[in-house]
């Protein structure tokens, strides 16, 4: 039997893989900053990404599982988990622009990659939520 440590570590690979995937599939379109900075960071933090996308997407995890477009088109959804952070506003501006020119197949897809990564965040969330708790 698993234990709860091992499971997480495996929500962990699964999320870092899939999202070490899509950030070689927009590679063309942003070129491999992000792919070489994603791979610096998992070496030094194996999982930051998904403590990361857990406090900026699960705020908005309606909007993902709906597929609602206003994910990436609007600033307000994104500002109260990042204030005034304008390395993150940035990034998400750019990825505004990379969604805006994308196909309908394109944009499915990075709608699956999306759910697929939250799905696999709230499952390691589950597991690790005695970390997140304040006492």
């Amino acid at each position: 039997m698993a234990t709860t440590t091992t499971v997480s570590i495996e929500k962990i690979k699964q999320f870092n893989e899939i999202l070490d995937s899509f950030l070689i599939q927009v590679s063309p379109l942003v070129g491999t900053t992000y792919h070489y900075q994603f791979q610096q960071i998992v070496k030094m933090n194996f999982s930051l990404p998904i403590e990361q996308f857990l406090i900026y997407a699960l705020p908005l995890r309606d909007k993902i599982l709906t597929r609602d477009e206003s994910y990436f088109y609007n600033n307000d959804n994104h500002k109260e988990n990042i204030g005034e952070n304008t390395n993150t506003i940035n990034e998400i501006l750019r990825l505004q622009n990379i969604y805006s020119e994308l196909d309908k197949t394109s944009r499915d897809n990075v709608w699956d990659i999306f759910q697929a990564m939250l799905i696999l965040a709230e499952e390691y969330f589950k597991l690790n939520s005695h970390k997140y708790m304040k006492n």
